[in-house]
């Protein structure tokens, strides 16, 4: 009878699951077409830009802006270099356009769905751009709107594209920098016209950071990443730095809201790297290292590098970690935090052709065992849905098994039935189109979502859910680094052999490397604090 009553609802009221919208503001980690980047003629900084074309074009288009009076019209010259990079003319096009510096992610087009009378067709919105004495860069909107015949739209504001960021569903966040750009408006006033034009529910107005460098730009896109629909990465700073009691109110603002879903954000901390002297900002004037500066193209993740292992590989874990098969790509970004940004300040976004969106609240970590869990999962396209899939595997399964995903209201249901206590399941979900196909996450099939079913008490599994520690590296020689995903305050190390038997045993100090000189072998790494302990494994090598 359940699968009988499913059925009925399909045919009753898909037409309501799979609403459209009259405009779609998407978030960065949707579906995108590919990248915008500017030729910058700079021998320092020609390869970072034929760095990230290089990663990028693995996921996407890359589009490369250059200036037509400085380079030849058949951009040779580009080419050669961009090739001699082992950047491939697979995807990779070119467009002559007039431009002042690279920073294209605050100058350049925020691109949107919207509905103008007839279909739901790609728009771009132009954000005032005056402050700067850079009328070329101001114009960028205006020219790739016009070299792609989109309709634009004006935003009535001064504002940046790195000082701006979206949830997907219906969140905004900024810093307070824009009010003191728009000083003749207020916050609400400022706060609606956002709200009009990007047509969402809400915009969180961020402190700014005034002593972390950077300079006089302070965007949120320096210290702040929305990774999916749900996650939110934060940078972490040692606690004796000025701005260390403004970030964390920033963070204590995040996690006071819910998401689209009702739920509050997961906030996964990742702790920003110092400068090469081994020191971190205190002032506005000087250089700002981040890592959440980055790109997602689709199933790839552009992350800066600083030629600071410690760091570095810490960052690069965390990603993997919070972003389960993506590839996660580190760029030298030396030569561009000295001028107040890194990756994601040289990069812009095209959002895919068509419109289609899989919004689904995902399962993970220990779950109440259940023989039947139900995934529930909305979508909307600016297409005709043909048909949507649930994929999962269970324990060891080397295929995925595939079953219909049934449209019913107001949310769609998969079903994955026949779970045993014990059983780990890993799954993903699929929408097809008329127009295109979509997987969730977008990295699936490699990347999945995955939860289990355990023993343990409640509070056990609440907090191993909600915390992660990393090791790095891993594996190691017996000298790492510890860190906490959820900056929850750590006592104490503790690491246990494969008897069970503590080995070691050290006060925890952020940022310290452990030295254990144990000999090789695989360990378990529990880390105390007041309000329990959570654990890891860990393997030393010769």
């Amino acid at each position: 009878m359940k699968r009988i009553f499913i059925i009925v609802f399909l045919l009753q009221s898909s037409l309501v699951a799979l609403s459209q919208f009259a405009v779609v503001t998407p978030g960065e980690f949707e579906k995108n077409e590919g990248i915008l980047l500017v030729w910058d003629y700079s021998p320092q900084r020609d390869s970072i830009t034929a760095n990230i074309a290089k990663a990028a074009q693995q996921a996407g288009k890359v589009w490369i802006i250059y200036y037509p009076g400085q380079a030849p019209a058949d951009t040779s010259q580009i080419r050669n270099y961009l090739y001699s990079r082992g950047v491939l003319p697979d995807s990779l096009y070119f467009i002559p356009a007039l431009t002042e510096t690279l920073w294209i992610r605050d100058f350049g087009p925020m691109v949107q769905y919207g509905n103008f009378g007839q279909e739901t067709e790609r728009y771009v919105i132009d954000m005032g751009y005056s402050a700067y004495n850079r009328p070329k860069d101001d114009s960028i909107p205006s020219q790739i709107a016009n070299l792609w015949n989109w309709k634009k739209v004006n935003l009535p504001l001064e504002l940046e594209g790195g000082n701006i960021i979206f949830d997907g569903l219906g969140r905004g966040f900024v810093s307070k920098r824009i009010l003191a750009q728009n000083p003749a408006l207020s916050q609400a006033m400022i706060r609606n016209i956002l709200i009009d034009k990007f047509n969402v529910d809400d915009i969180v107005f961020l402190e700014n950071l005034n002593n972390s460098g950077g300079f006089l730009w302070k965007h949120v896109d320096m210290w702040m990443k929305v990774l999916d629909f749900e996650t939110i990465l934060v940078s972490s700073y040692p606690n004796h730095l000025p701005d260390y009691p403004v970030i964390e109110a920033n963070v204590d603002v995040l996690r006071s809201l819910t998401n689209g879903f009702g739920k509050p954000y997961n906030i996964i901390r990742i702790p920003a790297p110092p400068k090469a002297n081994g020191n971190w900002a205190t002032t506005q004037n000087d250089e700002m290292r981040t890592y959440t500066n980055s790109l997602i193209i689709n199933n790839t993740v552009i992350v800066p590098s600083y030629n600071l292992p410690q760091y570095d590989q810490q960052a690069l874990q965390i990603y993997k970690d919070a972003m389960p098969g993506y590839k996660i790509i580190m760029v030298d970004s030396r030569n561009l935090t000295p001028l107040g940004g890194a990756i994601h300040c040289i990069t812009k976004e095209v959002p895919a052709e068509h419109h289609l969106r899989v919004v689904h609240r995902k399962i993970t970590g220990p779950q109440a065992y259940s023989p039947e869990m139900y995934i529930y999962t909305s979508c909307s396209s600016t297409a005709d849905i043909q048909r949507m899939w649930l994929h999962y595997k269970i324990n060891d399964d080397h295929e995925y098994r595939r079953v219909p995903v049934y449209f019913a209201c107001p949310q769609n249901i998969g079903i994955i039935e026949g779970l045993q206590p014990g059983d780990t399941v890993h799954y993903y979900l699929e929408a097809v189109s008329v127009k295109g196909t979509i997987n969730y996450p977008l990295s699936a099939p490699a990347g999945n979502f995955t939860f289990w079913f355990e023993g343990g008490t409640v509070g056990e599994q609440e907090i191993n859910a909600e915390n992660r520690l990393i090791i790095v590296p891993q594996p190691n020689r017996g000298s790492f680094y510890v860190h906490n995903s959820r900056e929850v305050n750590l006592e104490k190390i503790q690491i246990f052999d494969n008897s069970g038997r503590l080995v070691f045993e050290n006060d925890f100090r952020p940022y310290e490397l452990l030295e254990t000189s144990l000999p090789k072998g695989f360990y378990v790494v529990r880390a105390v604090s007041r309000t329990g302990s959570f654990s890891t494994k860990m393997v030393i090598t010769d």
